[in-house]
């Protein structure tokens, strides 16, 4: 049964202010300081962080340095054959968003979802098989093959996002 009167009106005006309020308090706290290049200079060097520039490049890697006017890593890039370390000096104005990287929570979910591949084509491939015998081998197999596969991909193209430093 629905409240009805003064009691429903009072109801849809807490919530109504509620409402404002939590939506207000967020936009503020995302946006405290993302604009300030101090807090991309306060960062640790060898800190792992994430750059996108304006030119729209991403480059992830180690902290290096930070000037009041630029920035250096150590980038984690492709070279021929298998992966360089290259030095990069970013000017700030280049700088669009400098970011944190988390490579442990990248590397445990790049490796969780190489092994759920795996071990579904696994068990797909031991399903249409005629034989019982060593059932559930082919499954483990693939499944740590694709733990690894999954994890060497993710510890060079980090995807799991860390905490916003600085946007422009």
């Amino acid at each position: 049964m629905r409240p009805k009167g003064p009691t429903r009106c009072c109801c849809r005006r807490c919530f109504v202010v509620w409402l404002v309020l939590a939506l207000a308090s967020q936009s503020s706290f995302a946006q405290a300081g993302l604009g300030d290049w101090q807090s991309v200079r306060n960062l640790a060097v060898h800190s792992n962080i994430s750059v996108k520039t304006k030119a729209g490049e991403k480059y992830h890697g180690d902290l290096v340095n930070v000037t009041t006017d630029s920035l250096t890593l150590d980038s984690d890039e492709r070279g021929f054959p298998g992966r360089v370390t290259t030095r990069r000096d970013l000017r700030r104005d280049q700088v669009q968003e400098v970011r944190l990287v988390r490579p442990a929570a990248s590397l445990l979910a790049g490796a969780a979802i190489g092994a759920g591949v795996g071990a579904g084509i696994g068990a797909g491939l031991e399903s249409a098989a005629k034989s019982n015998e060593d059932r559930g081998l082919l499954t483990g197999v693939l499944a740590i093959l694709g733990l690894v596969i999954g994890a060497g991909i993710a510890r060079h193209y980090p995807f799991v996002k860390g905490k916003l430093i600085y946007v422009v």
